[in-house]
Formats: structure tokens, C-alpha cells, sequence
């Protein structure tokens, strides 16, 4: 079913997945942490501002809300249940 799909979410996931799951994993850690960025950096183990510039890539390089409830649901799933290669 997830094939199927298309639109901004999809192309994140596919491309993301297939160059190794870098934002995958930062989204799933944004979300577990309720947004929060300091939180989401410490569990990745990265700066504060490397994971602001991850999520600025998201929304710029494949034009995704974050802010948009439907876009956080299907991110948050797709996180959940697409795991990168490897965790």
C-alpha cells in the first residue's frame, strides 16, 4: 500500500530510506519528543542545531508542513512503521 502512494511524503521517505534513513530516523525523534528540538538532538545524540537543519531540509527539499496535523500523522507513521535499513 505504502508504494502506491504518492506526493511530498512519499518522495521524502523513498529518497530518504534509500540514502540510508538520516531523516527518517531525525523525524521519528522530533515526534517521539513532541517537538521538542533539544529533547529530539540528545536521543540522536546530535547539536541542537544539526537537527534544526535536518528538519529545515525536510521542509525546503521536499516542501512538507511539519505544522500541518495530516502531514505530522503520515510522517509519524511512516517513521513508525518503515524503519531505515539497519535499526
Amino acid at each position: 500500500m505504502w508504494e502506491s502512494g504518492g506526493g511530498p511524503v512519499h518522495d521524502l521517505i523513498r529518497t530518504d530510506l534509500a540514502a540510508g534513513g538520516e531523516l527518517v530516523r531525525t523525524l521519528a525523534a522530533y515526534f517521539d519528543a513532541g517537538g521538542d528540538v533539544s529533547e529530539a538532538a540528545r536521543r540522536l545524540v546530535v547539536h541542537a542545531n544539526t537537527l534544526r537543519y535536518r528538519l529545515g531540509r525536510i521542509r525546503e527539499r521536499y516542501g512538507v508542513d511539519l505544522d500541518d496535523p495530516d502531514t505530522r500523522l503520515l510522517l509519524t507513521l511512516a517513521a513508525r512503521l518503515i524503519p531505515p535499513e539497519g535499526t
